[in-house]
């Protein structure tokens, strides 16, 4: 199994050392606090569909390709774990 990349390492590669702005910067740039923005870069929070919406205006490309990203990164990380999880199915004779 592969190790999925935080999609906040991607946002990183393209916001930061892409186009050389500063967090600061890029921050103010989104319309967001410097501290959201840090925490995405640093994988502490995931794109929520408002930061992909700041995020496809900015990059000029889909909402759907950062909600997507997201969605991948957490269907990845929910995988390691899912045996772990127990549930009753639904009985299909009732």
């Amino acid at each position: 199994m592969y190790k999925a990349i935080h999609p906040g390492l991607i946002v990183k590669e393209n916001l930061i050392d892409g186009t050389g702005l500063t967090v600061t910067q890029a921050a103010l740039r989104l319309g967001v606090a410097r501290m959201t923005l840090s925490r995405l870069l640093n994988g502490n929070s995931s794109i929520s569909a408002e930061m992909a919406v700041r995020l496809s205006k900015f990059f000029g490309n889909s909402i759907e390709f950062w909600v997507n990203l997201q969605a991948q990164y957490d269907v990845w990380k929910i995988k390691k774990v899912s045996n772990k999880i127990h549930v009753d199915p639904l009985d299909k004779a009732a």
